[in-house]
């Protein structure tokens, strides 16, 4: 008696199971019918993508103006850093020391333009680091 108890019980656990399976095919099988059908939400696909371009064309316009306003602040930093009084004879010797030494005015296969490369450089860097303060 208890064993066909158990077994009538165990029976009825497996068909549960499987009526609970089978709505879930159901449900998974309705919603990839949903998924390929040409209409959504009362939109037709073309409908549907036109208006997502439309309001990826709005979120890129004000990102696009974000960082148009973003470059303008840089520009005008720029132009001020630019235009930081340095002394006119500093210039003026740095101008003469890039007129004399840059290595782009030394014939092309000259043997010590790799030397008067790594000089130039260099001393370049130093006088960009006296320049900035």
């Amino acid at each position: 008696m208890a064993t066909l108890l158990g077994g009538l019980v165990l029976a009825l656990l497996l068909l549960g199971l499987g009526l609970l399976i089978r709505r879930m095919l159901r449900a998974v099988l309705a919603f990839v019918q949903r998924l390929r059908r040409p209409h959504w939400r009362g939109f037709t696909l073309p409908a549907l993508r036109l208006s997502r371009s439309r309001a990826f064309a709005r979120a890129e316009s004000a990102r696009a103006e974000l960082l148009a306003a973003k470059v303008a602040r840089l520009r005008v930093k720029l132009r001020l850093a630019r235009q930081a009084p340095a002394e006119p004879r500093f210039q003026r010797a740095k101008r003469e020391f890039a007129r004399r030494f840059h290595p782009d005015r030394l014939p092309p296969r000259s043997p010590d333009r790799r030397v008067r490369i790594a000089m130039f450089q260099e001393f370049w860097a130093v006088l960009r680091g006296i320049e900035r303060g």
